[in-house]
């Protein structure tokens, strides 16, 4: 594949970072409605929305990562880098396992359910929320960069300051 349709293929990764932190934030806002016992239609409708991405865009998001961007990384001499990359695979399975906790309960909410235990759904997603946000940080910190400049001859520019 040509570089430039590689770095195509890192923005649209990118895209969906972006996507799965807004989600995660409508996430935050639907633990505090909950808790209020305050699911309108709105609620509903974004708890049935937040389901619908992660049980595919972000899953589909993750087997990308696993096929075409870690592979490269894995092979190299840098042991710190496998040594993230293995954690980043790892952490592919811890989210989904959270996930499989959480997924259920959201389409409980984006169904109508009332019965929603507010702790039980707050510590759900905080469990995801959190791997979450941090498995994105290291991609977007170490992992990406390096893996651009293997698939697609690109170097990272230095962070000044």
């Amino acid at each position: 594949m040509p570089a430039h349709n590689r770095l195509r293929s890192f923005e649209a990764l990118d895209s969906c970072h972006r996507q799965i932190h807004v989600h995660l934030d409508e996430l935050g806002a639907l633990v505090d409605q909950v808790a209020r016992d305050n699911l309108d239609y709105a609620a509903r409708k974004c708890a049935k929305n937040i389901e619908i991405f992660f049980s595919t865009a972000a899953r589909g998001h993750h087997a990308e990562e696993e096929e075409h961007v870690f592979p490269c990384l894995l092979i190299g001499d840098d042991h710190a880098t496998v040594a993230k990359v293995r954690e980043l695979i790892e952490d592919h399975f811890w989210i989904e396992k959270y996930w499989l906790n959480l997924a259920p309960l959201l389409r409980a909410i984006g169904s109508g359910a009332n019965d929603t235990d507010a702790a039980h759904f707050a510590q759900a997603v905080k469990l995801f929320h959190d791997l979450s946000s941090y498995h994105i940080e290291s991609e977007e910190s170490m992992i990406y960069p390096q893996a651009k400049a293997t698939l697609c001859g690109t170097y990272p520019r230095p962070v000044l300051g």
